[in-house]
């Protein structure tokens, strides 16, 4: 049975960085387990892998760290994507947010005229009321109704 051993033991003990492990473990050159909150190496085919560099570095090596570049580009290409289609909806909504300030300062603008109508309006009606229209209004309304 294989002896699993936490990343940053590996590291310690074996004097390689942190990040250069994990990195080949992503290019999947031994197995790796996420079961812990720090990540754990086979023993075992780490070493056999640290074998295998010190002969020196071979074309599958290679084939395998340009298929990893290539997969990290994918996933960077897809992000800008995602970034781009955020900001196309972010400008959509300010447009709509601009659209009903603008609706709003209508609608305010449309109020205090009509509010100055109003007024205008009780002005009339009060003068109308005690003016000499009216009370001929009154006189002819009762001559009709005679």
């Amino acid at each position: 049975m294989s002896k699993w051993i936490n990343i940053n033991e590996a590291a310690a003990k074996y004097g390689y960085n942190k990040a250069i492990i994990q990195l080949w473990a992503e290019m999947k050159r031994f197995p790796i387990s996420y079961e812990e909150d720090t990540p754990a190496i086979d023993e075992k085919s780490f070493l056999e892998f640290i074998d295998k560099c010190k002969k020196g570095i071979t074309a599958e090596y290679i084939d395998t760290l340009e298929e990893l570049c290539m997969a990290k580009t994918r996933i960077c290409d897809i992000y800008v994507e995602i970034i781009g289609e955020q900001d196309k909806e972010l400008m959509l909504q300010r447009d709509k947010i601009a659209q009903i300030s603008e609706i709003q300062a209508t609608m305010k603008r449309q109020n205090v005229r009509l509010r100055d109508c109003k007024k205008i309006v009780a002005q009339y009606e009060e003068s109308f009321h005690v003016s000499w229209i009216e009370r001929l209004w009154r006189r002819l309304k009762r001559l009709i109704k005679s």
